[in-house]
C-alpha cells in the first residue's frame, strides 16, 4: 500500500492525533537542547521536506504564486516607502531562495542563521561584496546595523519568550517585514500559545504569532498588514490557513515588549 493511499484511509481525527503526539515528543526533546542543534538537526534531517543532503528551508520558500506575490509586494513598497537601494538585513534567511529575489532592490544584503553549514554553504554559492551570509543566533547576538529587516515565518518557530527578545532588536531598523502563518479567522483561534523552539508552528493549534496580542502588545499603529496570501501547506484536512505580512516601523516613543514578563515554556 502506498503512503498517499494510507493517507487517504486514515481517518483525520488519528492523523491529527498522530502529528500531536509527534510535535509534543520533538519538543521535550527540543527542551533539553540548544537554539543552534534544534535548527540544525531540522536541516540535517530534511523535517521541512527536500532531497536528502541539500537545504530546504519548507514550502514557504518554494510556493510559487506565493513568493512572487511578497517579492511585488516588497518592490511596491520600497517604491512608496522610498527604501529601494538601502542596506537589507535577512533574519533567518534559510536556503536564500526568497531572499535572492530581493537583491535587485537593494545596494547591500547580510543573510543571517543560526545554522552554521548553510551559511557556509550560502556564502560559498551566493557571496559577494554586496552580498554577505552571517552565523548568528538572533535571539542572543547583536544584530547588524541595515535599514530594511526582514524576518520571514521564522517567530512561529520560537517561544514567546524568544520571540519578546528578538521583537526589542528590530526597533533599529526604519522597515520590518514580519510573515506569519495564520489560522483562517475564526472564533476558536488563541492568539499566541507558547511552545518550544523547533520545526512546528503554532497554527496547528489554532493559534499563531499575533503581534499586537498580550505578551507582545505591540502598538496596532505601528503595524501595517501588507499582505495575505493561501497557506501553501494543508494544517487539516480542508484548512490551509494564511500567510500574512506586516509591515512593522518601530519608534521610540512605543512602548517595549518586557521580555522578562513573558513566561517561558
Amino acid at each position: 500500500m502506498t503512503r498517499s493511499l494510507l493517507h487517504k484511509l486514515t481517518p483525520d481525527f488519528a492523523i491529527d492525533y498522530y502529528r500531536r503526539f509527534n510535535r509534543y515528543r520533538e519538543q521535550q526533546k527540543n527542551l533539553r537542547r540548544t537554539t543552534e542543534d534544534v535548527f540544525t538537526e531540522i536541516y540535517k534531517k530534511n523535517k521541512w521536506g527536500g532531497v536528502s543532503g541539500d537545504f530546504y528551508s519548507g514550502t514557504g520558500t518554494t510556493d510559487q504564486q506565493a513568493v512572487s506575490a511578497y517579492t511585488s509586494m516588497v518592490s511596491a513598497q520600497a517604491d512608496q516607502e522610498n527604501f529601494r537601494g538601502l542596506a537589507f538585513v535577512d533574519l533567518g534567511c534559510g536556503d536564500f531562495r526568497v531572499g535572492k529575489q530581493l537583491l535587485p532592490l537593494c545596494s547591500s544584503y547580510i543573510g543571517i542563521d543560526i545554522v552554521q553549514p548553510l551559511i557556509v554553504r550560502n556564502q560559498a554559492e551566493y557571496g559577494d561584496e554586496a552580498t554577505k551570509f552571517l552565523h548568528l543566533d538572533i535571539i542572543q547576538d547583536d544584530l547588524p546595523a541595515g535599514d530594511v529587516c526582514f524576518i520571514r515565518q521564522v517567530l512561529q518557530h520560537l517561544s514567546n519568550q524568544q520571540i519578546s527578545t528578538v521583537l526589542q532588536k528590530l526597533k533599529q531598523y526604519k522597515w520590518v517585514f514580519i510573515t506569519e502563518h495564520y489560522p483562517t479567522d475564526n472564533d476558536y483561534i488563541q492568539p499566541n500559545i507558547d511552545k518550544v523552539q523547533g520545526c512546528d508552528i503554532r497554527v496547528y493549534c489554532n493559534s499563531g504569532v499575533y503581534l499586537t496580542k498580550t505578551p507582545f502588545q505591540i502598538p496596532s499603529q505601528l503595524l501595517r498588514q501588507v499582505l495575505e496570501v493561501p497557506g501553501s501547506e494543508p494544517i487539516s484536512a480542508n484548512e490551509s490557513g494564511v500567510i500574512r505580512t506586516y509591515l512593522y516601523q518601530p519608534s521610540e516613543s512605543s512602548p517595549s515588549v518586557d521580555s522578562a514578563n513573558v513566561k517561558s515554556t
